[in-house]
């Protein structure tokens, strides 16, 4: 490469903005003579701002132009009353830029060099970055390279693109980071479809169904939920529970560690037993009630393999019976002769202990929104799915959750299940002729915590391991979160990429900091007040935090909630039905029979009572009435006034008389 493919001179004299005053190892500060005008310059189309919070610069070196960043504008203290111009004239002040050093481009060759190897001197001077050299240090060889993602531009001009190679963006695995409302998921729709676009494989895990806009190229399936009709085209699928391990069965179950555990774990084996012997025919339980332990030990050893293979099949629909099969006395025979070869009569105080366990078997194997868990017959696999997806042709493979219930700790389960199945995939070469990228949205419900009681812990550890070692594998993943404070710090480490939105909270801030190895607080300063769709891209391939906006995605992803200003609109009244809906008996000796449950005759002079306005301490709004009944009434009408509200005080509402007639 040499000077010649450089797009300009990062020494444009019409981009003149300042020059040095003071220089540190990683800082520098500059005059800015331009930046109290209160609008920017444009030059050959391009705006030279002169001396703005966030704009690049070039300072001249000795055979390079060292890239900054300004991150503070401010006047000297005794300059500070002329920053009020006169009317027509130019305010005469004298701002002051401090300016974050970050790398260095070599004039000669344009080759981006790391960091500073010669730093600028004093009086040395300064120039607006024009944005084709900013694109030209962020892409680097990808500048002019086809097949790259076109992820963006530069804020300050919008016909400037930001491309980054699928390399750099997926090969190190990627996080896009920020608050709700940043445009998070237009990101990573927009990386999605620019993916489908360069032809890789994704396979999107979309816990909301939001990203359903996205058809081209895309097969959706949906884990969880069931077809309203025959009209109804969609695809579920099911995540068999014989696919998930004994932990996550035990932290959906959560059996007591005391009699449950062992009776659960028995029960499980001796289940995958006895479909290796008898399918899914008669006996559906294996009875140990009087049963030799010698055959029973002889079955198991002999199908071992069967029985202990991963994804071994067994009917968990008779779960609960065969647990109660498992608690018999361990021997049989008498307390004088036992006999130790079978074992006994069913023990009624261990069933006793095991009644919570099989109640809760009994009603979460039967829940209807688990039926894509525990009835797998019902629905096509996802696994199979998975298999075809990587023999098709087809770039997306959506697996929607919105209809999947996070009751019983399902959703995170099933989705670490999958992970740990596309892991098993990527240990087995699946995906080194096809490197496919695992797409996590809302990543912190997925990472980074455990689910089930203090006894049947399970750590949800897939995605964490596809992070840390998928890369070898050809399967990478995007993690997509506006927490990152929950995302352990070391899958975090394992990311390449961050496209950082905006983040608010300080401690999200300071883990991304942490995270990221070029984002300094300098540049982490800018992420509270990034608008929607712009974020700053940091990796180990850029050599530096670079902002940017995100280009719309073709098929924006539907994130919103629902449209309170649409649906709650004060609708017309209709007069006459109004009129129609009014009771026609209201005067104001029924309207008093009905409040004191009296007869019309029995009110009389109860209807003279003086209401007592209640309308707050000033008067300003009238909250109810009293009505006071005492003495009014006579001792018959007084016991069915203190009946029916235990006191002859009595509190209306403010539109209690509104349409009575007298």
């Amino acid at each position: 490469m040499n000077a010649r493919l450089l797009s300009t001179s990062p020494f444009d004299p019409s981009r003149y903005v300042g020059s040095v005053t003071f220089i540190s190892p990683d800082a520098a500060k500059i005059n800015l003579p331009h930046a109290a005008g209160v609008a920017p310059r444009q030059y050959s189309g391009y705006a030279v701002l002169g001396g703005q919070v966030g704009e690049f610069v070039f300072i001249e070196g000795e055979g390079v132009a060292v890239l900054g960043r300004i991150t503070e504008v401010r006047l000297p203290d005794s300059e500070r009353l002329k920053a009020e111009p006169a009317a027509g004239e130019r305010p005469d002040a004298h701002p002051i830029g401090f300016v974050q050093l970050l790398t260095t481009l070599e004039l000669s060759s344009g080759k981006v060099i790391s960091g500073i190897p010669a730093h600028p001197r004093i009086g040395q001077h300064v120039y607006s970055a024009h944005p084709l050299l900013v694109k030209h240090i962020v892409e680097g060889a990808d500048a002019t390279s086809e097949g790259v993602v076109e992820l963006a531009t530069i804020p300050q001009d919008a016909s400037t693109k930001v491309n980054v190679s699928p390399a750099h963006l997926f090969g190190r695995h990627c996080a896009v980071l920020g608050a709700t409302g940043g445009g998070k998921s237009w990101t990573v729709a927009r990386v999605i479809q620019e993916a489908a676009r360069l032809g890789g494989k994704i396979i999107l895990v979309d816990p909301s169904g939001e990203f359903h806009t996205f058809t081209d190229g895309v097969r959706s399936v949906f884990l969880g939920g069931q077809r309203r009709d025959a009209r109804d085209s969609r695809t579920f699928v099911s995540f068999p529970y014989w696919d998930l391990t004994e932990a996550d069965l035990f932290a959906i179950f959560q059996p007591s560690p005391g009699a449950q555990v062992p009776k659960m774990r028995e029960a499980i084996r001796s289940l995958k037993l006895n479909y290796v012997l008898h399918g899914d025919g008669e006996p559906h339980v294996y009875t140990k009630r009087d049963a030799s332990k010698r055959d029973f030990n002889l079955r198991v050893n002999s199908n071992e393999g069967l029985v202990e293979a991963k994804g071994a099949k067994y009917r968990i629909k008779y779960l609960g019976k065969q647990i109660y099969e498992e608690c018999v006395f361990e021997s049989g025979g008498t307390r004088n002769e036992p006999d130790h070869s079978v074992w006994g009569a069913y023990d009624e105080r261990i069933r006793g202990y095991c009644d919570t366990l099989v109640s809760k078997v009994f009603s979460i194997t039967r829940s209807k929104a688990l039926e894509c868990l525990f009835h797998p017959q019902d629905f096509e696999p996802l696994t199979e799915k998975l298999d075809e997806f990587l023999a098709s042709g087809d770039a997306v493979l959506r697996v929607s959750l919105e209809h999947l219930p996070f009751e019983h700790n399902a959703r995170e389960l099933l989705i670490n299940a999958v992970g740990r199945h596309l892991l098993g995939l990527a240990r087995e070469g699946r995906f080194q002729s096809m490197p496919t990228v695992v797409v996590l949205d809302e990543a912190h419900q997925f990472l980074s915590k455990s689910v089930g009681g203090e006894d049947n812990r399970v750590y949800l550890d897939a995605f964490g391991l596809i992070a840390k070692e998928g890369r070898k594998y050809g399967l990478t993943t995007l993690l997509a979160t506006q927490r990152p404070r929950d995302i352990p710090e070391d899958v975090l480490s394992q990311m390449g990429m961050f496209i950082v939105h905006r983040l608010i909270n300080d401690r999200d801030r300071e883990i991304v900091e942490k995270a990221c190895g070029n984002l300094d607080a300098s540049a982490a300063a800018f992420l509270p007040t990034l608008g929607q769709g712009e974020a700053i891209l940091v990796g180990v391939d850029f050599p530096m935090p670079t902002p940017i906006k995100v280009t719309e995605p073709l098929f924006p992803p539907k994130s919103e909630g629902p449209s309170y200003a649409k649906f709650w609109r004060k609708r017309p009244v209709d007069v006459s039905q109004v009129e129609s809906d009014l009771p026609r008996h209201r005067n104001l000796h029924d309207a008093y029979a009905e409040l004191l449950g009296l007869d019309a005759e029995e009110v009389g002079s109860l209807v003279d009572v003086e209401p007592f306005a209640r309308d707050g301490s000033r008067g300003e709004m009238l909250y109810s009435y009293i009505l006071d009944f005492t003495g009014l009434a006579s001792p018959e009408v007084e016991a069915k006034i203190r009946a029916k509200h235990g006191s002859l005080s009595v509190e209306v509402g403010a539109h209690f008389f509104d349409g009575l007639r007298l």
